[in-house]
């Protein structure tokens, strides 16, 4: 069994699980995050009885399972490239693609672009799991699903008005077509039949999202080696540093990209201050403050220094020191590199 038939395996058995009181312990009780047996234990002889210290209790570290959440997000959408088989043939190296509804003044690239809304937004607010499936912190699994049902609810009402005008936005890219194919006299060019019926267009359009629980090694009830679980166990493992690293490495970016914007002189070529600069760093340290999965809080406090760093820059009046003040360039050059190799050690 290889590493992606555990996982899917895992992850089948774990959506099983969900509801099954059986996978409750019956001799484990968790008070304050502490966990205590309930197990018997023999008579106290007091005979035997040693001063001892009294044993701190093991705080419960928790798992992924317990941390996040799994989501996969599928969509389709109508494409508005259509394989031209005569200019295919004259090329005679590979397909000629027509690119109908060319240009972004028409409501197909209007209603592909709510669809890259909800895609966007899913991907900036979680990590990596693996292909076509993300985690989400749970803590904020509430806000997280009300902003994704939104663009939801967005793109299926694009998709009601490109069907509602679909005959209109046909006619105005035949016409575009012709006058090409007039011009490059090429009277194939503009063809009708390239375009689906209203029915086939919207049967084109569509978002699928499930949610599912983080897997663990306690989901095989049969049918497991040892082997394929300390497998499973490495994936998990592995899911957890490749989070982390996703966190750093998406704050390290933008910052490096401010670092080199602000080490050029006030005056010079390539100097020119943007607000973009700073809001860019804000709504990046903002996120993976939200979809950070990581206990180590090494890398919590890179998080909040951050942003704490750029919000003291964030207003206006910050925005305007950076654009003007070339001493505070360097101050925040200065702190922000720092940051960077104190993340950049992390990873």
């Amino acid at each position: 069994m290889d590493k992606q038939d555990i996982l899917a395996k895992a992850m089948q058995q774990a959506i099983e699980r969900e509801g099954d009181e059986s996978f409750i312990a019956d001799n484990t009780i968790v008070v304050d995050d502490y966990e205590v047996s309930q197990e018997e234990t023999p008579p106290h002889d007091s005979s035997k009885d040693i001063p001892t210290l009294t044993p701190t209790p093991t705080i419960k570290v928790k798992g992924l399972d317990e941390k996040a959440v799994l989501i996969s997000v599928k969509r389709n959408m109508y494409s508005p490239y259509k394989l031209d088989q005569e200019e295919s043939k004259q090329y005679g190296a590979g397909n000629v693609n027509k690119h109908l509804f060319e240009g972004r003044n028409n409501r197909v690239k209007e209603t592909i672009s709510k669809f890259t809304e909800v895609y966007t937004y899913v991907k900036d607010n979680t990590v990596p799991w693996t292909t076509g499936v993300d985690m989400l912190n749970i803590e904020h699994y509430m806000d997280f699903t009300s902003g994704l049902r939104q663009r939801v609810d967005d793109a299926n009402d694009a998709v009601d008005v490109l069907c509602t005008h679909w005959e209109d936005e046909v006619e105005s890219d035949l016409e575009r077509l012709t006058e090409i194919a007039q011009a490059k006299g090429k009277p194939n060019l503009a063809n009708p039949n390239d375009y689906p019926d209203v029915d086939e267009l919207r049967s084109k359009f569509g978002i699928h999202i499930r949610y599912m629980p983080v897997p663990t090694t306690g989901d095989f009830r049969v049918g497991i080696s040892d082997e394929d679980k300390a497998s499973l166990q490495q994936q998990l493992d592995d899911a957890e540093v490749n989070a982390n690293k996703h966190v750093i490495n998406s704050m390290i970016e933008p910052m490096q990209r401010a670092i080199a914007k602000l080490s050029v002189p006030i005056g010079s070529d390539g100097s020119v201050f943007r607000d973009t600069l700073i809001d860019n760093i804000v709504n990046v340290a903002e996120r993976m403050n939200k979809i950070n999965l990581s206990d180590d809080v090494v890398i919590q406090d890179n998080i909040n220094e951050l942003r704490n760093l750029v919000s003291t820059y964030a207003n206006p009046m910050g925005k305007d020191l950076l654009r003007s003040n070339q001493t505070a360039r360097e101050k925040v050059v200065a702190k922000i590199d720092g940051l960077v190799t104190q993340m950049a050690g992390i990873v």
